[in-house]
């Protein structure tokens, strides 16, 4: 468990200065579902992280319209960037991995207001959102000044997480507010629009009699493979490794793939089978 510190003004670059001293370090974005908003900046307090982690959010507005362009929902989109060791990467993630999170490769550009370098972010979004390839923003989000949200390795604080709890029922209610109040603005007057003429009734054709078959002709229906443990393991140790941005076609050489791969081939498991099937999802 972490304990979340919030940082009324800060950056990612500002909050980290000097900690890659410690470990080398990630930095990701995460697309969730606006409703989970809360959820995301505590979600530090439910992984067990070694190192501390930062995360900002940012709320679109100048560059609404040329988000919509490209394809995104910033309606229903939490926008989330993080800065976290590359030890915790798997950590962080598996939870949200488990939910359906998968990862993308996202382009942040600068929007016709703003004036920086193009940024190669990796991506992790809601299964419910559909991820862009580019994404333009008033300012990069390495330097974006935010509330800001430190999980430090280490037991919660009782007196500290009811405070956190209350802020973010607080800044909930207020997010709530603001986009009733940015639908009312952005929706246009209702237009009254003509009766289709009712289409003549149509009459239903007859259903076929279905063919009876006796119990011998009906194929039975094949139970689904459990999965050992060691098959389990192997799956997990292969989707954070892919989490972690390992490439597929290096996971096999990393030691810890070779570790827990050795061990499922003397249990009988077909190793090879499963790598392939998992190159193919991925």
């Amino acid at each position: 468990m972490g304990e979340v510190e919030i940082v009324e003004s800060g950056s990612l670059d500002g909050l980290t200065n000097g900690w890659e001293q410690y470990g080398k370090r990630t930095r990701i974005l995460m697309l969730g579902a606006r409703a989970d908003r809360a959820a995301l900046r505590g979600h530090g307090r439910s992984v067990a992280i070694e190192e501390s982690a930062v995360s900002v959010f940012h709320r679109p507005r100048k560059e609404r319209a040329e988000m919509e362009a490209e394809g995104i929902d910033h309606k229903s989109t939490s926008f989330q960037f993080v800065d976290l060791s590359m030890v915790d990467l798997g950590r962080w993630l598996q939870p949200l991995m488990g939910q359906g999170w998968t990862r993308n490769e996202v382009t942040v550009t600068a929007s016709s207001d703003a004036s920086f370098e193009d940024e190669t972010w990796t991506c992790f979004h809601h299964p419910s959102i559909a991820p862009p390839t580019r994404m333009p923003l008033i300012e990069s989000p390495s330097t974006m000044m935010r509330k800001a949200f430190v999980t430090h390795p280490g037991p919660i604080l009782e007196e500290f997480s009811a405070s956190v709890v209350e802020e973010e029922m607080h800044e909930s209610m207020l997010e709530t507010i603001k986009q009733s109040m940015d639908v009312e603005e952005e929706t246009e007057p209702e237009v009254e629009v003509a009766p289709e003429p009712e289409e003549p009734e149509v009459e239903p054709e007859p259903k076929a009699e279905p063919i009876p078959l006796d119990d011998d002709d009906i194929p039975p229906i094949p139970k689904p493979k459990e999965e050992s443990p060691l098959e389990a393991e192997l799956r997990q140790v292969i989707s954070l490794l892919v989490a972690g941005g390992q490439e597929m076609s290096s996971i096999m050489e990393h030691p810890q793939f070779i570790e827990v791969s050795e061990r499922a081939s003397a249990a009988g498991v077909d190793v090879w089978g499963m790598f392939v099937k998992l190159s193919e999802n991925n």
